[in-house]
């Protein structure tokens, strides 16, 4: 019985470590006015947990995107951060789409109610493919370095 239990626990144990986050980091330098910089493809694929982004100036005020691209063009965004001020935590989530990508509508909860709720839940982007980061350079006087941090769980292929 008691080998029964050691090796239920040892099997709990190692699915437990599978299941924990990995974490890709890129970063780049953008100057007052510098326009829009794109980093290398941030090696992440998985569940997507969360996304950190610092900046080493506080002052700065930055637009930050983290996409996947097509060339330059964002096909499917995860992080848009406009005049990003300090330090930003985004926790993105995601509803399902119909097949003609539209997302799915609430429906009535009762036949003689006015409002409706949602019926399909937010869930946890996948990600993968070309992911970057891009950044619009900051508004103040010196340079500021963008650090973006994707948390994800990889998935067995």
């Amino acid at each position: 019985m008691k080998k029964i239990i050691g090796l239920f626990l040892v099997a709990l144990i190692g699915f437990t470590v599978m299941a924990q986050a990995d974490t890709a980091t890129v970063s780049l330098s953008v100057t007052n006015g510098q326009a829009i910089t794109y980093s290398d493809a941030i090696p992440a694929s998985g569940i997507l947990e969360k996304i950190e982004v610092v900046q080493s100036d506080a002052t700065a005020t930055s637009t930050v995107t983290v996409a996947t691209y097509s060339g330059t063009t964002a096909v499917d965004t995860m992080a848009g951060l406009t005049a990003l001020v300090g330090n930003k935590v985004v926790r993105p989530r995601v509803i399902g789409t119909t097949t003609a990508g539209v997302n799915l509508a609430g429906v009535p909860v009762d036949t003689n109610a006015v409002t409706t709720v949602l019926m399909a839940p937010y869930e946890k982007p996948m990600i993968g493919g070309n992911i970057k980061m891009a950044v619009t350079g900051t508004f103040n006087a010196g340079t500021n370095t963008v650090t973006c941090k994707v948390y994800f769980t990889p998935v067995s292929k």
